[in-house]
C-alpha cells in the first residue's frame, strides 16, 4: 500500500470518536477509513444529534421513576371514604361524596434562577401534566380508572390536588436536579 494512500491521522480519529476503538496501528487505507467514517456516521453529527437536552434528560429520569410514583399515586387511592348527606335533596336523594388520599395542596420548588434550574421547573412543569399523568393512566388497570372516575375522584384530579402525590414528584425532580450540580427546595401548602 502507497504512503500516501494510507488513512489519515484526521480519518483515525474521526473512527475513534465513533468506534471508540485505536485505528493508529491498524492498516487502512483513506477509501477504507473513509468508507467506515460514512457507514457508522460523522462523529460531530452524530455528538450534536445525540447530546440530549436537560429537558430530555429529566424526562428519562422521570420515566426511570415511574414505579416509585406509581406506587405513591396507589396508596393516596388506598385511603377512602364515602360520606353520605343527612337530607335528601330535591329529588328525594341523598348525595354522596367520595374522599381518596390524605389530604390536598400545592407544592413547588424554590431555586437560584439560573437558566439550568428555571429549564428543569418548566420542563418538570410540562411532564407532570402530559407525559407522567400519562403514563400513570397506562399503568392503572382500566377498572380502576373507570371506578375512580364514577365515585368523583378522576385519575387526573387525584394526580393533581393530592399533596403526598406532588411531594414525590418534585423530590425525584429535585434528585434529578442534583445530578446537574443545581439546589431545588421543595416547598408546600396545605389546601
Amino acid at each position: 500500500m502507497e504512503q500516501n494512500n494510507t488513512a489519515t491521522a484526521r480519518q483515525r480519529w474521526a473512527l475513534y470518536c465513533i468506534t471508540k476503538k485505536d485505528y493508529r496501528n491498524e492498516i487502512l487505507s483513506k477509501e477504507e477509513a473513509d468508507h467506515l467514517i460514512k457507514e457508522l456516521g460523522n462523529p460531530e453529527h452524530n455528538k450534536r444529534a445525540s447530546k440530549k437536552t436537560i429537558e430530555d434528560e429529566l424526562l428519562d429520569y422521570l420515566k426511570g421513576h415511574i414505579d416509585e410514583m406509581y406506587q405513591a399515586f396507589l396508596a393516596e387511592t388506598d385511603f377512602k371514604s364515602i360520606i353520605e348527606d343527612e337530607m335528601p335533596n330535591a329529588n328525594g336523594k341523598k348525595k354522596r361524596y367520595a374522599f381518596v388520599g390524605l389530604g390536598c395542596g400545592f407544592t413547588w420548588l424554590k431555586y437560584r434562577k439560573t437558566k439550568k434550574a428555571i429549564a428543569i421547573d418548566e420542563a418538570a412543569h410540562k411532564y407532570r401534566s402530559n407525559e407522567v399523568l400519562q403514563m400513570i393512566v397506562k399503568k392503572l388497570p382500566k377498572k380502576d380508572y373507570n371506578y375512580l372516575k364514577k365515585i368523583g375522584c378522576p385519575v387526573e384530579a387525584i394526580w393533581y390536588q393530592m399533596q403526598n402525590l406532588q411531594l414525590k414528584y418534585y423530590q425525584i425532580v429535585q434528585d434529578f436536579a442534583k445530578t446537574k450540580g443545581i439546589e431545588m427546595e421543595i416547598h408546600s401548602h396545605i389546601d
